[in-house]
């Protein structure tokens, strides 16, 4: 047996420090990133307001940002594209479920949605899309859910029989007596 080894010990962080939410926020940015991202932003927020009432105008904006986006080779989110649009997530909800705007709103964010879940979708399955992060969107932007669906049918150990006297009988013939 070794004597004179020391034990060491890694010392924790307090109050969340190594948590990949605390501290730094699970983010890990190169230089360059944070001025493309903010980039990004500036450029698609200096393109105007559309005119919400406007379909036509926004499906052309849509478009314009996937076009800019292939062009800058930037990943398409929901909520940035939604900015790009001029658009928020609470008119994305009231479109998509009818309360507000007409039923030609409702089927362009659809569009736009089916639009941003397959292209997560492509990032999966390719292996550029953490698999933890890939189901996290299609749950929380996508709808699709984990569903295990158990039918049960009843069970009724005494048969269809109604009649009690009949009930009596088949249980007295079913029962043993040891003596």
């Amino acid at each position: 047996m070794e004597q004179g080894k020391e034990l060491v010990k890694r010392k924790m962080k307090p109050r969340g420090g190594n948590s990949p939410v605390i501290g730094d926020n699970g983010v890990h940015t190169k230089p360059g990133d944070n001025a493309k991202y903010a980039g990004v932003l500036a450029t698609i927020l200096k393109w105007g307001p559309v005119d919400k009432s406007d379909v036509g105008a926004l499906e052309k904006r849509f478009w314009d940002f996937v076009n800019y986006c292939m062009e800058n080779d930037v990943k398409v989110t929901n909520q940035v594209t939604y900015l790009a649009m001029g658009i928020s997530k609470d008119d994305v909800y009231h479109w998509e479920n009818g309360l507000t705007r007409s039923s030609a709103h409702g089927e362009l964010i659809k569009k736009v949605k089916n639009f941003c879940a397959a292209y997560r979708e492509m990032l999966g399955a390719d292996g550029k899309l953490n698999p933890v992060t890939l189901v996290w969107w299609q749950k929380n932007y996508d709808g699709l859910v984990d569903k295990s669906e158990v039918v049960l049918t009843p069970n009724n150990p005494l048969g269809t029989i109604t009649d009690q006297k009949q009930l009596e009988e088949r249980i007295a013939g079913s029962v043993v007596v040891e003596e």
